[in-house]
């Protein structure tokens, strides 16, 4: 009769699988085996069997290191629990009791020298259209921001985008999404929005007439304050102390991009929610400047992800020939040299 050892059978089967079959009193299972159902085991099994019978006194030629092989069994019997997700859950938003909770809200009355100097602030009508209308009507006006300490800043605007709300696959609202950081967007025209972006910038929106639509300033030519820009340009974002700048920033470097805009303004997401058309620390005015004003159209910038129909959509708009752009579209400017000619 066949017998296996007392103390160990392992082998190991296709997929990698150990299976230690050696505990007290097995002897009386695998000798109910069949010996062709033994062999046909073994021949699957590419290690060693010792097999050895007690009647002949046959011993085994080596012995299998058996705490060794269980403690693999035990590894590879390890449920798999898969690792936490690093994205953090997204908050639900009530759009509806949100808008009505902000109508609440009232700024603190204006003094007579603040009504003075935003006498000339554009009223909510000139916000109230649509996204496109509003990107190519706010450029050559001048933004108007009041710091705390009531220092004035102003620049003129040069380069806008619009993003038009829930079927801009651009758009932060696109598909009707809402967050707590898009809700500007869906707040009525001339609603300030704005957002946090690359863990150390800022980005400044205008909301206008569509559902979750709005313009992206993106460039300014500095006109008054501009040592105060210039100061806040030196500073890291958020960070109160100045650093050392390899170079002095040229006049036209200070605001010539969205993040640049928000460092020199000092704007940031604690400002969102704002109205142009109310707030006493920012908004627009007209001041009266009756220079033509060429548009360029071209695609926005960086939002390849959002695929190829809207990345080449001709959204973006500035004004030809400004120094103060943040970067020129060559393309589209030999069109529009051309469509001038015709």
């Amino acid at each position: 009769m066949i017998r296996i050892n007392r103390s160990l059978l392992n082998y190991q089967l296709k997929k990698n699988t150990i299976y230690s079959l050696a505990l007290k009193n097995r002897a009386e299972y695998y000798s109910s085996l069949k010996e062709k159902d033994l062999h046909t085991i073994m021949e699957e099994s590419k290690s060693r069997v010792i097999i050895h019978n007690d009647e002949e006194g046959e011993k085994p030629l080596k012995k299998l290191n058996f705490k060794a092989l269980m403690n693999y069994k035990r590894k590879i019997n390890i449920e798999i629990v898969p690792p936490p997700t690093s994205k953090k859950p997204r908050a639900v938003v009530d759009l509806k009791l949100m808008k009505e909770e902000l109508k609440q809200l009232e700024d603190p009355p204006m003094t007579p020298w603040e009504k003075k100097i935003s006498s000339n602030r554009l009223p909510y009508s000139f916000y109230d259209v649509p996204c496109k209308t509003l990107a190519k009507s706010i450029l050559g006006k001048v933004l108007v921001r009041k710091l705390e300490n009531g220092t004035i800043l102003k620049g003129r605007i040069v380069e806008t985008e619009s993003y038009l709300g829930i079927e801009d696959g651009a758009s932060h609202t696109f598909k009707g999404k809402v967050t707590p950081r898009n809700t500007p967007m869906y707040m009525k025209p001339g609603t300030i929005y704005v957002y946090f972006t690359y863990g150390m910038y800022h980005c400044f929106n205008i909301s206008s007439q569509e559902e979750g639509s709005a313009v992206l300033v993106r460039a300014l030519e500095p006109l008054e304050g501009i040592d105060q820009m210039a100061q806040h340009r030196s500073l890291k974002p958020g960070a109160k102390e100045q650093k050392k700048l390899s170079k002095e920033l040229k006049t036209h470097e200070l605001c010539n991009g969205p993040s640049k805009i928000c460092m020199a303004l000092q704007l940031e997401k604690q400002h969102s929610k704002y109205s142009m058309c109310s707030w006493k620390e920012l908004w627009l005015e007209d001041d009266g400047t009756k220079e033509e004003i060429k548009i360029v159209e071209c695609p926005r910038i960086g939002i390849e992800s959002s695929g190829v129909e809207w990345s080449q959509k001709p959204l973006r708009y500035y004004i030809y020939g400004h120094k103060c752009v943040s970067k020129r579209d060559k393309k589209a400017e030999l069109q529009f040299n051309i469509s001038q000619t015709n």
